[in-house]
């Protein structure tokens, strides 16, 4: 998702991604037992569960000089404690860890989302702030669904919610969103962009953009394919795992994120050629 058409950053995205992985087993080992309910149980059993919400993962808003990302599900983690709740100075093993255990993505899925950020918004010795990721046209992108965009010449994109834009999107999709939903608000939201002659998307962000949907999607949908409006609100506009949040039963690979990200773009290109 974050892969480069520059050769020697390709060459370091990957060397940065290999050192990763290459300390998962034991990182995945100790962080699932950590981080999930109730370590006695098997794997499957756990999956079954909500994740504790409660004691050392209640929900606790940001505090003074807490850092956040542009990102719900990155917030969302640090909101619970399941990594450094002040946002700064999170290592690339505690996210992975993290990422696994909380949002059940495979293990090189994970390491390649924190290989790309740590690459382009960090440190692989000292880790990565969430605030980093907010360097405007780096990961971040104009056109969020819920958050403004960069002022012009700006370094960095806002980390607040726009509760505006949440409530805009409940109102526009009341029942839920599902694939097709997410891709239509996407467009939408790039259209009003363009409409003010500031979107600049080139492809890699755009890439971006449908995978940041996609993801949403695998995390948060219910039984019937559906992120519903209740779950959209918690996530989106809270930053807190919603009371029904359980770990999804099936592992959420690259090659499956990859998939569901170009079916979102393809039905955007549809509801464009459909708007022109």
């Amino acid at each position: 998702m974050f892969l480069s058409t520059n050769s020697n950053l390709h060459t370091l995205f990957k060397i940065l991604t290999v050192a990763l992985l290459s300390s998962l087993p034991s990182l995945l080992s100790a962080g699932r037992n950590r981080l999930l309910d109730d370590p006695s149980q098997s794997e499957q059993q756990r999956r079954q569960h909500s994740l504790s919400l409660n004691g050392e993962h209640a929900f606790i808003t940001p505090g003074l000089g807490d850092v956040r990302s542009p990102c719900p599900a990155l917030n969302t983690l640090a909101n619970h404690g399941y990594i450094n709740r002040s946002g700064k100075g999170i290592s690339a093993s505690s996210l992975i860890s993290a990422l696994t255990s909380v949002y059940h993505l495979s293990s090189p899925f994970a390491a390649t989302l924190v290989a790309g950020g740590v690459l382009y918004c960090g440190n692989i010795v000292k880790g990565i702030s969430l605030d980093a990721l907010a360097q405007h046209n780096k990961i971040e992108h104009d056109a969020s669904l819920v958050h403004d965009n960069a002022l012009s010449g700006a370094k960095f994109a806002p980390t607040q919610v726009n509760l505006t834009l949440v409530d805009e999107l409940l109102r526009t999709y009341p029942g839920g969103m599902g694939i097709n939903e997410l891709a239509q608000a996407r467009m939408q939201r790039e259209m009003s962009v363009f409409k003010e002659k500031r979107l600049n998307l080139n492809a890699f962000h755009e890439e971006i953009g449908h995978g940041e949907a996609a993801l949403m999607w695998l995390l948060m949908k219910d039984a019937t394919n559906v992120v519903n409006a209740k779950t959209l609100r918690q996530f989106l506009g809270k930053e807190t795992f919603p009371s029904t949040y359980t770990i999804p039963d099936e592992e959420i690979s690259l090659q499956k994120a990859r998939e569901v990200s170009a079916e979102v773009g393809n039905i955007m290109k549809k509801v464009k050629t459909s708007i022109v």
